[in-house]
Parts: structure tokens; sequence; C-alpha cells
């Protein structure tokens, strides 16, 4: 949140390069998403120079630490050839990896990867219907998987407020991961109004259930208010 605080310029002088240093020093404390927003900001060349294979470097990072968006971001980068050579399979294979990080095993068993060749969009978009039937019977990560399928436009048209209407079902019925999501989407107006607020009431839940992401998030915030009111007073 240090980071998102230099990126729009909250309490502090707006400056994209001392995010990303910030952002880079959560990523080497081993924050998942910090690594994430590493890997975003050398995608889109944020506060420092363009660099796809580095961007590949941290997403791979954070999907290996069992973040879902870095595991979906690695399987965009080889479906687009994005810093890495293009693998329609590997890329697939990232897809239904994603799924399995969220415990959706059972709803994605029938889709199997075919030595002869896949269909990548077919498929992809028989996974999205398969999570689709789980959130709608109350499966809350599936909720959460329907959610990560309309903000990255997997087998669906992108939604952002899709996205975010299936991530506050998922919170709703207290997953962890669900209100993690939420706390994101307002911090960064991903779907709705943006509101800081909001954002550390969801990562206060999240912490309070365990989640170190929510943990990290909560402790930095907690070092803004004091930062902020330190040069109040």
């Amino acid at each position: 949140m240090v980071g998102n605080c230099y990126h729009e310029g909250i309490g502090v002088e707006k400056n994209d390069h001392e995010a990303f240093i910030h952002y880079q020093k959560s990523a080497e404390m081993g924050s998942p998403k910090g690594m994430f927003t590493v890997g975003i900001y050398y995608n889109n060349g944020i506060g420092v120079e363009k660099d796809h294979h580095k961007a590949f470097i941290y997403y791979k990072k954070s999907a290996d630490a069992g973040y879902v968006d870095g595991t979906f971001m690695i399987g965009n980068c080889y479906y687009e050839g994005i810093g890495v050579k293009k693998d329609e399979r590997v890329a697939f294979i990232y897809y239904l990896r994603s799924s399995e990080m969220a415990n959706m095993g059972d709803a994605c068993g029938m889709l199997q990867v075919d030595n002869d060749g896949i269909d990548v969009k077919s498929d992809l978009h028989a996974a999205f219907c398969h999570y689709k039937k789980s959130a709608d019977v109350g499966d809350t990560d599936g909720m959460n998987m329907v959610g990560n399928c309309y903000l990255q436009g997997i087998g669906v048209i992108k939604d952002e407020q899709e996205a975010f209407k299936y991530f506050k079902e998922s919170a709703n019925m207290d997953n962890v991961q669900g209100i993690l999501q939420v706390g994101i989407c307002y911090e960064e107006g991903i779907g709705i109004v943006k509101n800081e607020y909001e954002a550390f009431n969801y990562y206060q839940k999240a912490a309070d259930l365990g989640n170190a992401d929510g943990m990290y998030n909560v402790g930095l915030a907690r070092g803004i208010v004091s930062e902020v009111i330190l040069k109040i007073t």
C-alpha cells in the first residue's frame, strides 16, 4: 500500500519510481502481491524501464508463491509470447493450475491436455462454465475463480464490475481469498469506486483470518497513517 500511495499520490507526492521501489521491497520480503505488482511495473514500464523478461520472472515468482493472479499472468505470457516463447499448451496448463490452487480440481476434471493438440479458447470457456456452475451452487472458491476469469478475460469477455461482484459474494461468505480480492479492488478501483478506507477494512478482515498478504497490507497502512500524522503535527 505504500507503493500504491506513491503511485496514486495519496499523502505523498506522486512518484512511480518510488512506488516501484516500495513494491520491489515488498517482493524481496516475500509478498506474492509485491512480486506480482513488480511484474506489472516491468511489463508496462511504470517507474522503471520496460522489460518483459523481468516481468515474466516476477510473475513466475508470485505464481510459485501461490498467488492466483500471478499464475493467470504466466498463462497470459505464454499465450501471448510476453517475455517468453509463445506456447499455448503451456499457457493452458498454467490456466488450469490456477484452478488447482483455488481447490477447484473437481470442477475442471474433464479438461485434459491432449497430446495431439488443444483448442485453448473453447477449453478455457468450458473451464469458465464449470467455475460458474460451482459458484451458482454457493461454492466460494468457484466464485473467486469466476471473478478471476472476468478480471483477466479468461474464457469470457473481461468485465471488472462482474469480477468485483463475484469476489464480493465470496467475501460475504467469509472466504479469505475473496475478502483479500475485495480489498485489492477497493484499493485499485477495480470494478468499484476506489476507497482506501474500505480496502483497509477488508485487509484487516483477511489478516484476522490469518492471511499473510492481509497482515502485510494492514501493517503498511498503519505505517502510512503514522507518517501522515507526523507530517501534520
